[in-house]
């Protein structure tokens, strides 16, 4: 008998908001392939693991081919890869930078690009998993990831109003803190930066105790993972979804940049 189970993929499946997402499909019926860079371990009845590097075209075009052969098509592509370092504009390393651009930006891109075949199929629908930092105004130390992000969000928009006509609905999720591996991938990253800048190292570790005080929001991965699930299996879901996104943030974002720099400077270098 032909499966008759509703098919997705998911990018970043081994990350901590990955796993809760392929646990969350598989328990609601849904036939997973959990895609990283590495096969995915553990993984719950009815999800199959599978090998691919965003960043690698070859890698998403053997992907590509090996669920083209698997399955009928794609009723959901839910990408959830993705890297966060925390740095100054001035330190960062090149490289560094560039990866971020690579799997936040280019890899969705590339992703896109060979499964929209499979996508249009089934007339399934993207989900693209930006931040809530995407559309504020960037702090200081976390630029770089907002950057990516930003960059994400107008590739998601104008994707959006393209793929619309041709009927393939694409949905960006702009999620607060979930999950407390987030938040301590988030405080690692910080230390890092205290110890290796020559430029702010004082200035780097009292941000990220101020970051440390807020981590208490952050709420369980499954609670995003339900969410999701319930937007992808919507007949006439929204282009743009927010969860969990911080006042705090949204109110620092709407003030004058002079302001802005002047509460930095109060918080950071007393």
């Amino acid at each position: 008998m032909p499966d008759t189970r509703k098919t997705i993929l998911i990018t970043g499946a081994s990350g901590v908001l990955g796993q809760a997402a392929v646990n969350g499909f598989a328990a609601a019926g849904w036939r997973v392939f959990a895609a990283d860079i590495e096969a995915a371990d553990a993984l719950p009845e009815g999800a199959s693991p599978l090998v691919m590097d965003v960043t690698d075209d070859e890698s998403v075009s053997r992907a590509a081919e090996l669920i083209g052969s698997e399955a009928c098509g794609l009723d959901a592509l839910l990408h959830m890869a993705g890297i966060y370092t925390m740095d100054s504009f001035i330190e960062i390393p090149p490289e560094t930078l560039s990866e971020m651009l690579e799997v936040n930006l280019m890899g969705v891109y590339r992703v896109n690009r060979a499964f929209l075949p499979l996508i249009r199929k089934n007339g399934g629908r993207i989900i693209i998993t930006a931040s809530e930092l995407a559309p504020l105004d960037p702090l200081p130390f976390n630029g770089i990831y907002s950057l990516t992000k930003r960059a994400l969000d107008g590739y998601a928009h104008s994707l959006a109003l393209e793929l619309d006509l041709l009927g393939v609905k694409v949905v960006t999720l702009y999620p607060g803190a979930y999950g407390e591996g987030m938040t301590r991938a988030a405080v690692r990253s910080m230390e890092r930066m205290s110890g290796s800048s020559k430029l702010y190292p004082d200035i780097a570790d009292r941000f990220r105790r101020i970051v440390m005080k807020e981590t208490g929001s952050a709420k369980p991965p499954e609670k995003l993972a339900k969410r999701i699930l319930r937007i992808a299996e919507k007949r006439r879901p929204k282009f743009r979804y927010r969860m969990n996104n911080s006042v705090k943030l949204r109110l620092f974002s709407a003030l004058p940049m002079g302001l802005q720099a002047t509460a930095l400077r109060l918080l950071l270098k007393k």
